[in-house]
């Protein structure tokens, strides 16, 4: 039998061997922008004096056993069936985590979303480990919410028989649990980010200097709008689009440049953080046109742009926006015509007010005590 653990901490597809790694060497894992949250994990064990077994599904399948816990990279299986693989993969996860917590007998579970399906939680429960969902995203698509049917009423009994405690990355994926569960206790907190990259930035370049550079962070996916980013593009050929990341969607938004010849559009694939921030100082805006189907949870990019003095344009569907309102433009969202209009209805005047709104809001972003680390030690201090 596995050495028990005080702690069972799973995450979704990140290297969390790796992030362990260079959390031990007390480095920081320039593989993510901000600080990670398996860091801040092990960082809060340390603290606190408990031991863990920290997994991932990420696909290169290794191990790690430290004096403190076990470190996993424990692939998802994957199954190529019509309709139903997708689910059946969740669910065979859902119970591989059970067997490993009926193995490690855990005083908590914490959880991140996308690890399983929610609706999977009184799985693990039947290990008598107690419960704490972390939503990196929302329940659905934050002011499209669908109406009430079956999931919502799993959703329900989820939160109200086996759920111990919420940590939530933002306001809107609290209001969500509560307004299916009612008043269940649920800590908001916030990403952080390594004060040392985020150094206050030099002033952005003049508005009026042609030509106008936005930018684009994030996966290459259609749920995160990128396909719009190329309608924007060819209304505004006069202003230059970079898409900085990687994702399924990335062959087919290269061919689409090359169809459409668009001079004004360049990929970058995926940065590490010293190059990705050049990126931004690079430019003028960063959009963040995600869809509404995608049940965004915060959108980290947000913050990332307003601490290196970049405004953001994005829509109500990204929680961000709700939570640094100074900094950005808000349009409708899915509404192409909306980030054109704001695009070009931009003057040095406004742009100028959101640069000194952002720099305002610097202090507030890296503020330590909205952090995960934050969130983790309150919730072992309620157990």
């Amino acid at each position: 039998m596995m050495q028990r653990r005080d702690i069972l901490y799973c995450e979704v597809y990140g290297d969390i061997v790796a992030a362990h790694a260079a959390w031990a060497a007390r480095g920081d894992f320039t593989g993510e922008t901000s600080v990670t949250f398996s860091g801040q994990l092990f960082e809060c064990c340390r603290l606190e004096g408990l031991t863990f077994h920290a997994v991932s599904y990420c696909d290169k399948a290794r191990s790690v056993e430290t004096a403190s816990g076990t470190i996993a990279n424990v692939p998802r299986w994957d199954f190529r069936i019509p309709k139903i693989g997708s689910e059946l993969a969740v669910f065979l996860y859902a119970l591989r985590l059970l067997l490993l917590a009926i193995r490690v007998r855990p005083r908590v579970i914490f959880i991140c979303a996308g690890a399983t399906d929610w609706a999977y939680l009184p799985l693990l429960r039947l290990s008598g480990a107690k419960l704490a969902p972390v939503m990196h995203n929302t329940l659905w698509p934050d002011g499209f919410r669908p109406r009430v049917g079956l999931r919502q009423r799993i959703y329900r009994f989820v939160w109200r028989r086996c759920v111990w405690l919420t940590l939530a990355v933002s306001p809107a994926c609290a209001r969500q649990v509560q307004s299916v569960a009612g008043n269940v206790p649920v800590i908001v907190f916030r990403p952080n980010f390594p004060a040392a990259s985020f150094a206050e930035p030099p002033v952005p370049k003049e508005f009026t200097s042609a030509p106008l550079r936005v930018m684009f962070a994030g996966r290459i996916e259609e749920e995160k709008g990128v396909f719009d980013i190329l309608d924007m593009a060819e209304a505004l050929p006069a202003v230059e689009f970079s898409l900085c990341g990687d994702g399924q969607a990335l062959p087919e938004i290269r061919r689409q440049i090359g169809a459409r010849a668009l001079r004004n559009v360049k990929t970058f694939g995926k940065l590490k953080r010293p190059q990705l921030l050049e990126r931004y100082l690079d430019a003028h805006l960063v959009i963040v046109p995600t869809r509404s189907i995608f049940p965004e949870g915060f959108a980290m990019v947000v913050a990332e742009a307003i601490l290196l003095l970049r405004p953001v344009i994005t829509s109500p569907v990204v929680p961000a926006a709700e939570v640094f309102p100074g900094a950005v433009i808000c349009v409708d969202t899915d509404r192409v015509q909306g980030y054109i209009d704001a695009i070009q209805g931009l003057n040095a005047e406004t742009y100028s007010r959101l640069v000194d709104n952002a720099r305002a809001l610097r202090p507030f972003i890296l503020d330590d005590s909205t952090s995960f680390l934050a969130a983790l030690r309150s919730s072992i201090g309620r157990e």
